[in-house]
């Protein structure tokens, strides 16, 4: 789904989500928000939503197994010395 709006900017920098935008992210008053600036665009979600989309990312950057990202953090902790 695609909801676009329009919205002021105050002379503060503040903006109002639509209530709309809010209910289909399930925001109330209080929530804590992210702001991630990407490529000239804007994006706000919630920390949980955010956690979830980048959850896994990492997965095997430093190795495939338990044994082989042991092995990597020794090398690192050797290069400390």
């Amino acid at each position: 789904m695609t909801v676009t709006k329009s919205v002021r900017l105050s002379r503060k920098g503040q903006l109002v989500i639509p209530k709309e935008m809010r209910d289909a992210l399930g925001m109330k008053e209080g929530d804590d928000v992210l702001i991630i600036l990407e490529d000239g665009r804007m994006l706000v979600t919630t920390p949980r939503e955010y956690a979830r989309a980048t959850r896994g990312l990492m997965k095997g950057t430093w190795g495939k197994t338990r044994r082989e990202v042991d092995a990597y953090l020794e090398r690192e902790r050797e290069s400390w010395r």
